[in-house]
């Protein structure tokens, strides 16, 4: 947790000591401001590459930051890992295409201007097809007219922009894939309630609803890849991404909870180095598949990696929360909300998905030599 605090300082000064000073019910609430101050710490632009204004920060540095917010506010942290993950997937589309200027100069707005970007996108599914999109737009003479619905959508209420991944009529009859950049205040979008739950309540995780909303042809993006294919290949990019980061968020939520228990005094000698093992390997497991990122082209054996290593810190998250209140007893419970929040909290990993029983078979194959098929 300390690798994690020094990594974040460093890539994003000032952020955690403004929030460190903050009650965690105060940045677990609705409407607290702490997306602004990561907004005001350069935080959008992490995974911006330097050349276009931005952190620049490799996987295993995002890991670490995302650590760090998880131990501050995993409300902050998980909606963070929802715009990291969105812009990691925007620079490898825009790479992966014969890129305007104009989609360059957007990724550099991300990071100069501090716009938040929220996912549209059917994440959840590596490998389906963009036609599963909740999504879709239709042609028009000057661009495009997109309806369709995303539930829960973090960020909801703080974006600058949603990125939807759509199908697209092709030349040859057949579909194609767009991306497209919908402003937050462009007209037909609305918010509606959803998140009715107390924990992760300031992720900002509510409906976001699309109606003719209008996208100019310059605001949607068509990488030269064929459905089935290529869009295989861009989905594995986000998804791997995403699983890196959520694992990152929520261990760091229980490594928060490993720490005050620590700082009691209280449990045996083995129960309290059983925390220190259960958050130490945890973090390693994510950060171990962070440095396979970033010396290798994301691939299929990236993804299984990803995957694999998500649902063993799925395990030991709940483990290690369930432990750590255990030794804070039931005083540390009844007094403070803080031990129940963060309890519930560590559950919640489980809930992203794929669920472990949507990838069993898929992990299994794998493992026999084939190549992973998330469905």
């Amino acid at each position: 947790m300390d690798l994690a605090r020094q990594t974040c300082d460093k890539a994003l000064p000032a952020l955690a000591g403004q929030l460190e000073h903050r009650s965690l019910a105060e940045l677990e609430s609705p409407g607290n401001n702490a997306l602004e101050l990561f907004r005001a710490a350069g935080g959008p632009g992490l995974l911006v590459p330097g050349t276009y204004g931005g952190v620049g920060a490799s996987a295993l540095e995002a890991v670490r930051v995302t650590r760090a917010l998880g131990a501050l506010s995993p409300s902050l942290a998980v909606a963070t890992a929802m715009h990291n993950f969105s812009v990691a997937s925007l620079v490898a589309l825009v790479a992966s295409a014969d890129a305007s200027g104009l989609e360059w100069m957007l990724i550099e707005a991300i990071a100069k201007d501090g716009l938040l970007v929220a996912s549209g996108f059917a994440e959840g599914r590596a490998g389906a097809k963009v036609l599963d999109s909740a999504v879709t737009a239709t042609a028009v003479a000057d661009g495009f007219l997109v309806n369709g619905s995303k539930k829960p959508c973090s960020l909801s209420r703080s974006m600058s922009l949603l990125t939807a991944g759509v199908a697209l009529p092709g030349a040859d009859g057949g579909s194609e894939l767009g991306v497209a950049l919908v402003p937050a205040d462009s007209p037909g979008i609305t918010r509606r309630p959803f998140w009715g739950s107390p924990f992760l309540a300031g992720a900002e995780s509510d409906e976001i609803v699309l109606e003719n909303v209008h996208v100019p042809p310059e605001l949607m993006l068509r990488p030269q890849v064929e459905l089935g294919t290529g869009l295989d290949t861009l989905q594995t990019v986000g998804f791997v991404w995403f699983e890196l980061l959520v694992t990152s968020a929520y261990t760091g939520a229980v490594g928060r909870l490993a720490q005050s228990a620590l700082s009691s005094g209280r449990g045996s000698t083995t129960d309290r180095a059983s925390l220190v093992t259960g958050v130490e390997a945890a973090a390693g497991l994510a950060e171990n598949v962070a440095r396979t990122v970033d010396a290798h082209v994301i691939g299929n054996p990236e993804l299984a990696a990803a995957l694999t290593a998500r649902y063993a810190v799925q395990e030991l998250l709940v483990g290690t929360a369930d432990l750590a209140a255990e030794l804070l007893g039931g005083l540390a419970f009844a007094a403070s909300p803080d031990t129940g929040h963060l309890l519930a909290v560590s559950r919640a990993l489980a809930f992203h998905p794929p669920s472990r029983t949507a990838t069993a078979q898929a992990l299994l194959d794998h493992h026999a030599g084939e190549p992973l098929r998330v469905q």
